[in-house]
């Protein structure tokens, strides 16, 4: 069932209510009532809607995997016509860097526990199914250390990022881990 407009413009309301305090204190700290003020909604709306603010961050987070899937299915069909588990790095980069501020302030120290678990398993999945399309040849073993790598890589890598101004872009993010990947296997061969 399609929302109304106006039942879009107050939800979105409502989640932008919430990454603004999200960005100051925890989940826990926020109450319906400062929420729906900084939203101009009364509370009955914001019950009508959502049964509590944790139904509210679970949307939001649905939300952000839902266009980041977007995205990712749509550089990644440039991806699967030529398999380039490198390219793999720009994709991820890419996704993460168009919803940055959400992504950062969910991620944080007032983020959410079980976003940042979707994140990791997110990275997971699309990076297993590219290096298992890449290389079939190689044992399931591999691939799961190599994805563990690149969950805690592209992830410290994106926060560090947006903490020091994002001065690079996606194509620069991955262009430096490719280097430090590149040196580490030089260094130890």
């Amino acid at each position: 069932m399609t929302e109304n407009r106006s039942v879009q413009k107050t939800k979105r309301n409502l989640k932008d209510a919430l990454i603004y305090f999200l960005k100051e204190k925890s989940i826990h700290q926020v109450k319906v009532k400062e929420l729906t003020e900084k939203a101009e909604i009364n509370r009955g709306t914001f019950y009508f809607h959502y049964s509590d603010i944790y139904e509210l961050l679970d949307e939001l987070e649905d939300d952000v995997f839902t266009e980041l899937e977007k995205m990712f299915d749509q550089y990644d069909e440039n991806l699967s016509k030529e398999i380039n588990p490198a390219s793999l790095l720009d994709v991820l980069f890419f996704s993460l860097s168009e919803k940055r501020d959400i992504i950062y302030i969910l991620l944080g120290p007032n983020g959410s526990r079980s976003f940042s678990s979707r994140i990791d398993g997110w990275v997971d999945y699309h990076s297993r199914n590219i290096l298992q399309s890449a290389f079939p040849e190689v044992e399931p073993e591999y691939h799961r250390l190599v994805s563990a790598f690149l969950i805690r890589g592209v992830i410290g890598t994106f926060k560090t990022w947006y903490e020091t101004g994002q001065n690079q872009t996606h194509q620069e993010l991955a262009e430096i881990i490719k280097k430090i990947i590149g040196n580490t296997a030089h260094k130890e061969g």
